[in-house]
């Protein structure tokens, strides 16, 4: 019998194993009662569109549901929890999700996991009592005054920021009340009420912290605005998680390469208006943001 070996472009190829390279990740939430819910599908498809991992998941943690064992967290680079609904059981969620960071797993927690009064809504058992959390989970929240935006970035170059040029967090602008982190706990950027936004633990290297709700406008008119670079910041606060190195700024049409073909793709986000193209992060397109990316590819990338 004769056997037929298929041909595969090389370009086809090189795409392949690029995607396969990408981390894999897994929302691990309360969202919703409902993993179909559009609470729990839009970050999902704002995460796939950033094109920056191989899958992203939907693990329904809500009320009546199993909870995930580690060998099911392992599955993933990182993982994205929030709540908004009760968790099935926030001790056994916090055990499995501490014995995954020990394991060298990401875990990256946001609104309000991190920011509620009520019972069951954030994580307890061995992630509280063994110190993992960033922002204190049973915080509470706010929500007044609404529309914040980006606001001070104190730690300028930070990974968990690349590419993100503005952000807007809708009418309700959920975010934490307290401005604390426990002690491990470093701050990178704040909303522009100075509650923090970004945080990131310089104990555990699989640990970050969003102040923000993940789910967009695009599911709700009130919520962070779906034209600002709320995706890119939670996709970079998962590959920081993942340990994965952060995308190369200057490398614009993300070929893996630096050449002149970067300034033509820069100059064509220029023209369209793309955040992007906001290299210097002041909110405005200009020619200073030019002199910022030429000074950014001279730098190179790691």
């Amino acid at each position: 019998m004769k056997t037929c070996h298929a041909i595969v472009p090389a370009g086809i190829a090189m795409l392949a194993a690029a995607v396969a390279a990408q981390p894999r990740v897994a929302i691990v939430a309360a969202a919703n009662t409902s993993p179909s819910s559009i609470q729990f599908t839009d970050p999902q498809a704002k995460l796939m569109g950033t094109g920056l991992f191989s899958a992203v998941d939907i693990v329904s943690v809500y009320t009546g549901q199993p909870v995930p064992t580690l060998a099911d967290l392992q599955q993933y680079d990182a993982i994205i929890t929030w709540s908004n609904v009760n968790f099935n059981d926030s001790a056994a969620l916090g055990d499995v999700f501490a014995d995954y960071v020990d394991a060298g797993g990401g875990v990256v927690v946001a609104v309000f996991a991190n920011s509620t009064t009520s019972p069951n809504r954030y994580l307890t058992g061995r992630w509280q009592s063994g110190g993992y959390e960033i922002i204190p989970g049973q915080g509470g929240n706010t929500s007044s005054p609404g529309s914040q935006t980006l606001g001070t970035i104190l730690i300028p170059g930070h990974p968990t920021l690349d590419g993100v040029a503005s952000f807007n967090g809708g009418t309700s602008s959920f975010r934490p009340t307290t401005t604390a982190l426990t002690s491990h706990g470093v701050k990178v950027a704040e909303w522009s009420d100075g509650k923090t936004l970004v945080a990131v633990s310089n104990q555990f290297p699989g640990r970050v912290d969003l102040g923000m709700y993940p789910p967009s406008s695009d599911s709700s008119a009130s919520f962070w605005v779906s034209t600002t670079d709320g995706a890119r910041l939670m996709a970079n606060a998962l590959l920081v998680a993942a340990g994965a190195p952060a995308p190369c700024y200057p490398d614009c049409n993300a070929d893996g390469q630096l050449n002149l073909s970067d300034f033509g793709c820069f100059t064509t986000k220029f023209a369209l208006g793309d955040p992007y193209a906001d290299c210097n992060g002041d909110g405005a397109l200009n020619l200073s943001d030019f002199g910022c990316f030429t000074t950014k590819f001279a730098l190179g990338c790691p």
